[in-house]
């Protein structure tokens, strides 16, 4: 591959990057995503439903824009719900490593949580493990819901309940909308949002 190749292919990923998160840190440029904040209201909804009071929450870094609006689903249904309860773990990143490092302190709590909603499948999954170590199960002792809809929520034992995210018509439209701009870079920017899916399953 030469210089210039790897260049343009190394910027048209960074743009892609760009359409796919949109505005991280403000920026104005196209996205393309769901509406995190109505699946997460939906997700920690479902386990007040099931009658959980002490939902915990596993997040990442809130310079993530989709951490920022599922927290704000979450706090939405606990002061709808009137709950009292109200607990966030941050996670240092995605891994299963960083899921079951925030469980561990929210094990220590006391009350600990008795429902967990973690911002993707692997934070779950990390979570999940922790539980079990603790000599817990899910979900008798703790519900845990993950979100993402990964080959991972279906691989851990009980399967994991999730958000489902169309992955592959996000990436899709993100590549469609960078076509677009190359094009035509005089264009507005455009917001796309695509459906999502929960996924209900044992853990939860």
């Amino acid at each position: 591959m030469s210089t210039s190749t790897a260049f343009c292919a190394a910027a048209y990923a960074f743009l892609a990057v760009l359409i796919l998160w949109g505005s991280l840190w403000g920026i104005t440029v196209s996205c393309v995503g769901i509406n995190d904040v109505d699946a997460a209201e939906h997700a920690v909804g479902y386990l007040a439903a099931q009658g959980h009071q002490r939902i915990a929450l596993i997040n990442h870094d809130l310079s993530y824009k989709y951490a920022r609006l599922r927290e704000q689903g979450y706090h939405t249904v606990l002061q709808q719900q009137g709950f009292e309860f109200d607990a966030v773990e941050y996670a240092n990143d995605l891994s299963a490593a960083a899921g079951k490092a925030a469980m561990k302190n929210l094990l220590a709590m006391n009350p600990r949580p008795n429902a967990v909603f973690a911002v993707s499948d692997s934070l779950a999954a990390g979570a999940m493990r922790a539980i079990e170590q603790a000599g817990l199960q899910v979900p008798q002792d703790i519900a845990v819901i993950g979100f993402d809809g990964t080959e991972l929520a279906e691989m851990v034992s009980p399967q994991l309940t999730t958000v489902e995210q169309p992955s592959r018509e996000i990436g899709a439209k993100a590549v469609e909308l960078l076509l677009n701009k190359i094009e035509n870079p005089d264009e507005p920017t455009e917001r796309v949002m695509l459906d999502w899916r929960f996924i209900s399953r044992a853990s939860a």
